[in-house]
C-alpha cells in the first residue's frame, strides 16, 4: 500500500491526481465518501491557502530585509553625527542637545579574585597536574601562577609555572617529600588570594 504524503507539495499533488482519477472513472467509484467535486473545492482552497503562505513568507523576508536596511543607514548617520558632534562641542552638556553625553569613563581594573576548588587532577612519577575554577569576583584574569613549596622543612613559596586556562602540568617535582601547591591569579593591577592548598608525595 502507498504511504500517504506529508508534505504540503506533494498532499496537493496526490490530491489533483484523485479529483481527475475520481472524475474520469466515476463507473469505477460510483459513490465516493467526498464528491470529486467536493473533493477539487478543498483541494482549491488549500491550494490557495499553501500560496498565500508563501506569498506572506516573501513578503516578511523582504519587510525584514529592507527594515534591517533601513536600520543600518540609520545607525551609520548617527555614529557619524555622534563622532562629529563630540570633535566639535565645547563641553559635555552640550552633546545633551542631541540626546547624547560624553563618553564613559573607562572603569579601573580590579584586582583578580581567588581561584577556587583547586584539587591534584592527576599524580605520577612524572608530576601532577593541577585543575582548579575561576574566581567568582574580581577583575579579569591575566594568567594563574602555580607555586609550591615542601612541608617538612617548610620552604618559600617558589613559581613553579603559569597558565592562561584553569589547568597545568608540573614536571620535576622531588620525590620522597612532601609537596605543597597553590594557584594564584593575577592581572596588571598586581595578584589576588591564593588559592586553597593540595599536598602530594612522588
Amino acid at each position: 500500500m502507498a504511504q500517504f504524503p506529508l508534505d504540503t507539495s506533494h498532499i496537493l499533488t496526490l490530491s489533483e491526481s484523485m479529483v481527475v482519477g475520481f472524475k474520469d472513472n466515476d463507473t469505477v467509484f460510483p459513490s465516493p465518501p467526498v464528491a470529486a467535486d467536493d473533493l477539487e473545492a478543498l483541494r482549491n482552497a488549500a491550494a490557495a491557502a499553501y500560496d498565500a503562505q508563501i506569498a506572506a513568507q516573501a513578503a516578511a523576508k523582504a519587510a525584514t530585509e529592507a527594515k534591517n536596511a533601513a536600520f543600518a543607514a540609520l545607525t551609520a548617520a548617527m555614529k557619524d553625527n555622534i563622532s562629529y558632534a563630540e570633535f566639535t562641542a565645547k563641553s559635555p552638556a552640550d552633546l545633551g542637545l542631541i540626546g547624547w553625553g560624553p563618553r564613559a569613563e573607562p572603569e579601573p581594573l580590579a584586582l583578580p579574585g581567588q581561584p577556587l576548588a583547586l584539587q591534584i587532577a592527576k599524580e605520577d612519577a612524572g608530576g601532577v597536574r593541577l585543575d582548579w575554577k575561576k574566581p567568582k569576583t574580581g577583575g579579569k584574569v591575566a594568567f594563574y601562577r602555580a607555586e609550591m613549596r615542601t612541608v617538612v622543612p617548610v620552604s618559600e613559596w617558589a613559581l613553579k609555572g603559569t597558565a592562561t586556562s584553569t589547568k597545568i602540568e608540573l614536571i620535576d617535582i622531588p620525590h620522597g617529600v612532601q609537596i605543597e601547591f597553590r594557584i594564584i591569579s593575577e592581572n596588571a593591577t598586581g595578584e589576588g588570594l591564593p588559592s586553597n592548598t593540595v599536598t602530594a608525595v612522588l
